[in-house]
């Protein structure tokens, strides 16, 4: 038997596949149900703080997600309500496949990398402690790519996730947030 390595970007683990969707619960019922994803924690409003467009200027970023975990994979799933600037708010707001996720813990480091390689900033925002980053790489990866450092409160979300997924019966497969 071979044992696959986690998939890589940029020779760090990808630790998130995203979605944008149109239902959360449906969404997350069908990956529950054929692809034995889960259970699943629905945000039904998260607002970004501190949001920049690519030149610095204030933004907007809202959305609701479903976190739930696919194997060594946490999957989420997003329902974008509002972006701004307009021309971030084109690509984010995108249906279907939507991000990749890593953990970098030089995010300046790596936003110069990216930008380098034809993949600008289209928004970054605060979470906690940390800033994320969304990158344009539909010109070159065809997908949206996700950035931050791995924080307590971003490690704390990973976790819980996964542990909910560890011997889960299928009972509860849809959840409010984790506290």
């Amino acid at each position: 038997m071979t044992i696959l390595a986690p998939q890589q970007f940029n020779g760090r683990p990808i630790v998130q596949i995203a979605f944008n969707v149109n239902d959360l619960e449906r969404a997350a019922l069908h990956w529950i149900a054929r692809f034995g994803a889960g259970p699943f924690f629905i945000y039904d409003q998260i607002a970004g703080t501190d949001v920049r467009g690519p030149d610095g200027s204030p933004g907007v970023f809202e959305l609701g997600a479903a976190f739930g975990q696919w194997g060594a994979v946490m999957v989420e799933l997003v329902k974008i309500q509002r972006v701004d600037p307009e021309h971030s708010a084109s690509v984010l707001l995108r249906q279907g496949f939507h991000h990749i996720a890593y953990f970098a813990s030089d995010t300046e480091a790596e936003v110069a990398a990216l930008e380098s390689d034809d993949t600008p900033v289209l928004i970054s925002l605060g979470f906690g402690a940390a800033r994320v980053h969304f990158h344009d790489g539909l010109a070159t990866s065809g997908f949206i790519i996700e950035h931050y450092p791995c924080v307590d409160a971003i490690e704390a979300l990973y976790r819980k996730v996964a542990e909910a997924a560890t011997g889960w019966d299928g009972s509860q497969p849809l959840r409010g947030p984790l506290a």
